[in-house]
């Protein structure tokens, strides 16, 4: 069974069909904080990981899903880049990635481009960029701890025995 995110119904702004939501974060963007003793979607996004990598369909019931999804291809090209690597040179080969330019919803290339919009105006594409910067740079530094929780030389072979797997044949470029 595909796992959903519990923030479908969450009041929180939209830009291009995802949801910015609250996220439990000291890195600096436009995300409200999350409470510190519930999941955000970050939580939800690595929990989840495992089972809904294995689904080729998803049926998305809301703007959390949306977000999930786009949080699972991250984590998929996330593993991808870290294979054989230590913890410290994953650690600077994530914030490189997190912080280059990637593709928004409207754009050719965007990976989910049925499911989200084009952001209505310029300052919405800057404001949904920052908040994706800023939940990629923290769902980055929630990996590496899962990834390299027993040996900091080398990923956890349960995290990268995921890292092949296509997210419903999809991949972010």
């Amino acid at each position: 069974m595909v796992y959903h995110s519990s923030f479908n119904n969450e009041e929180s702004r939209n830009v291009g069909g995802l949801p910015l939501l609250n996220l439990k974060t000291k890195v600096k963007g436009p995300a409200n904080p999350a409470p510190a003793d519930k999941d955000d979607i970050i939580d939800e996004a690595l929990n989840f990981f495992k089972a809904n990598v294995l689904y080729r369909n998803y049926e998305v019931e809301g703007g959390g899903d949306r977000l999930l999804i786009y949080l699972t291809l991250y984590i998929s090209k996330c593993l991808l880049k870290v294979a054989g690597k230590s913890k410290a040179e994953a650690d600077k080969l994530l914030f490189q990635q997190a912080i280059e330019n990637f593709t928004l919803p409207g754009d050719k290339d965007f990976a989910l481009g049925g499911l989200c919009t084009a952001p209505k105006t310029k300052p919405d594409a800057e404001l949904l960029r920052q908040y994706l910067t800023q939940a990629r740079t923290e769902l980055n530094q929630r990996l590496l701890e899962r990834v390299y929780a027993r040996d900091p030389s080398k990923p956890g072979k349960w995290w990268m025995c995921f890292s092949k797997r296509k997210f419903l044949n999809k991949e972010l470029k």
